[in-house]
């Protein structure tokens, strides 16, 4: 059994137990928490990275000699295929009440709004593309359509896709729940000590009340945009793995993100920290003005109390920044500017204490180094560089 399970899946089971132990199996019966709007949100960025992947496969493949009726048949398909697509946008744009709620909306509002309708219009498309698309490369691959054949060639695929898939986006969903099993906190709020330390990491100042007088417009926009785009920068660079690296990339890759942050959800347990926006109030206002109902939407509707230390924002971003430089290279350098930014935002929108910053980049910084050697299965060869 050692050899048939990933570490990533013994990462999961070791997490389950500590689960079980702390609040009991109830956590797991909450249908209302496992299916909520970032667990969704999870399997809508995973249908996009597949549909993504899949286009780029069926771009790439020529068709072969002779299979220009399949080609034909194919092309004359995809009305059908995307017609859930159209009318789901047709049902949206027609409906009185969505476009009345848009212009009473104030500017900052109608992003997630039109991000919420773009979700759930795409979303009804996104099966029938999917199927499409695999139905394409099928054709390209043997010039006919058989459905025996289909099947059993993207059952296997589909399984194979899910087992490496499946552990972190466990792991990410389980957030939602998380907060059950950190009201089961050990002892009482550690905020007061983590201010203490960022204080005597200041020589007796406090970063937060140092930064007000940095807090302008721009910055607080950028910076917020920073925040937000943590959500964007998981399905973004793990499908840019996917494609350009392979599936043993996306396993040391997963490895690192799930096992940072399944410790990163035991130690919101064992040292529960609400975070300086929760636990004070402050004279000088951030003054978030077109992105505050951004951030609101993509992060602080989903967000549990006790969820600080370590800062998994800051860890996980730089993660990914590790695996885009190590995997996809051309891509880090467009997601570095978010990657730098990050560790700073943090302290700067007042949701972590430096100390949790520091843990964060530390607890990067092991996975950085155990992630290469522990993430491979069993006789199998570490993830390739790019």
């Amino acid at each position: 059994m050692l050899k048939v399970l990933r570490p990533i899946e013994w990462a999961v089971l070791a997490f389950i137990a500590f689960v079980l132990i702390r609040v009991g199996p109830e956590v797991f019966l909450e249908y209302r928490q496992l299916a909520g709007l970032r667990t969704v949100s999870v399997f809508f960025a995973l249908g996009l990275v597949a549909a993504i992947s899949l286009s780029h496969e069926l771009l790439r493949l020529p068709w072969p000699p002779g299979a220009e009726h399949a080609q034909r048949l194919h092309r004359a398909s995809s009305a059908l295929a995307f017609l859930p697509l159209v009318v789901a946008g047709v049902v949206v744009l027609s409906a009185p009440n969505v476009w009345a709620e848009l212009s009473r909306a104030r500017t900052a509002q109608v992003i997630p709004m039109v991000a919420t309708l773009f979700l759930r219009v795409v979303g009804i498309g996104l099966p029938g593309g999917l199927l499409w698309l695999a139905a394409g490369l099928e054709l390209k691959r043997e010039g006919s359509f058989g459905w025996r054949r289909f099947l059993a060639r993207n059952v296997a695929d589909l399984l194979h896709a899910l087992r490496d898939w499946a552990p972190l986006l466990f792991i990410l969903s389980a957030y939602a729940w998380m907060d059950a099993v950190v009201g089961g906190k050990l002892g009482d709020d550690r905020d007061a000590a983590m201010a203490a330390a960022d204080r005597a990491l200041f020589g007796g100042h406090d970063p937060l009340e140092l930064l007000e007088v940095l807090i302008n417009r721009p910055l607080s926009e950028w910076l917020a945009f920073t925040y937000s785009f943590y959500a964007v920068l998981f399905p973004l660079v793990l499908g840019g793995v996917l494609m350009v690296a392979g599936r043993a990339a996306l396993r040391e890759s997963s490895f690192a993100l799930g096992a940072a942050l399944l410790l990163g959800y035991v130690s919101y347990s064992l040292v529960p920290v609400k975070g300086p926006v929760l636990a004070r109030t402050f004279d000088v206002s951030l003054e978030l003005y077109l992105l505050a109902s951004v951030k609101e939407a993509m992060m602080d509707a989903t967000r549990i109390t006790y969820d600080c230390f370590p800062s998994m924002h800051t860890c996980c971003t730089v993660l990914l920044g590790w695996i885009a430089w190590r995997h996809v290279r051309r891509l880090f350098w467009w997601v570095s500017p978010v990657v730098v930014s990050m560790p700073f935002a943090c302290v700067y929108l007042r949701y972590h204490y430096v100390v949790d910053v520091l843990a964060g980049l530390t607890l990067a910084l092991a996975m950085v180094k155990l992630a290469p050697r522990l993430s491979h299965d069993a006789g199998a060869p570490p993830a390739r560089l790019a």
